[in-house]
């Protein structure tokens, strides 16, 4: 669930703020996500040579798949608010010894240049973005006729378990009034089609997945409870629950034990895929 930094500030207006411990699980995130993201990108069109701008880039994972997808003679570059986020994206760059991806520290409402983009693109970000469909149909103009737009959100209310239980279901309602406490938009990806419409952009092609687990092995536990240590600091503050009343220490074991026995299967959050070619007015 959304990645690091998005088009927000260094304050806690971004839910899941900008730990290091945040950064290593968007890190983990992104490489489960990133057989999904580059098929979505793949489908809307980019391709080698192309130039891309990456929106509310965090800390570089979907300019880094973007960059291996357009090659050494495409450019990629990122616009993110976040300063710690910019940072540690150029670093990974640098470190990579990357010369085709830049980024940028703008928030996106003042985001503007004079350059052409062959496709626009973001993942887990609109959520975090007031006036979405307004800031689409300004980046809209940075793009040449045929030029792409991308998104990839997903819809955190449909995470689910079969059959549930009471576990579950607190683990679940701590998530989804966390984030909403924070401003998010929980349900982004059944958005995406309406939000392109009313950006002016034709109607987008789309796709769904939504990941199925199971099995005492699984990582889904622990994946929300990484999401919840993030979003403690948000769930304190308003007041939904406390770090005594969660116990976080155990609770992905605890819901891991609970499903191993009781043969719990869990539908992780609907990911959707959007994509169109604009057509400059």
């Amino acid at each position: 669930m959304a990645d690091a930094g998005n088009a927000t500030s260094d304050t806690q207006d971004y839910p899941l703020g900008y730990s290091a411990q945040e950064a290593q699980r968007l890190a983990d995130q992104a490489a489960v996500v990133e057989d999904l993201t580059q098929d979505v990108f793949r489908r809307a069109g980019v391709r080698p040579g192309m130039h891309v701008l990456d929106i509310g880039s965090g800390v570089g994972d979907v300019s880094l798949l973007l960059g291996r997808m357009v090659g050494s003679e495409g450019t990629v570059l990122g616009v993110e608010k976040a300063s710690s986020s910019v940072e540690a994206a150029r670093s990974r760059v640098a470190d990579l010894g990357i010369r085709n991806i830049f980024f940028v520290e703008c928030d996106l409402a003042e985001f503007a240049t004079d350059r052409k983009f062959d496709a626009i693109a973001g993942r887990f970000v609109l959520s975090y973005v007031p006036d979405r469909a307004e800031i689409l149909r300004r980046l809209a103009r940075h793009l040449g006729p045929g030029g792409i737009m991308a998104f990839l959100e997903i819809d955190m209310s449909e995470i689910s378990q079969v059959p549930t239980s009471e576990l579950f279901l607190q683990a679940r309602r701590l998530l989804l009034e966390g984030f909403a406490a924070g401003g998010a938009e929980l349900d982004m990806g059944t958005k995406l089609y309406p939000t392109f419409l009313r950006a002016g952009l034709p109607a987008p092609n789309m796709s769904a997945a939504t990941p199925v687990v199971s099995g005492p092995d699984s990582e889904a536990y622990e994946d929300m409870v990484k999401v919840l240590r993030s979003l403690l600091p948000m769930i304190e503050r308003s007041a939904i629950a406390n770090i005594g009343e969660i116990d976080i220490d155990t609770l992905a074991d605890r819901l891991r034990a609970d499903a191993a026995a009781n043969d719990r299967i869990v539908f992780m959050s609907r990911i959707v895929g959007a994509w169109t070619r604009y057509t400059a007015l």
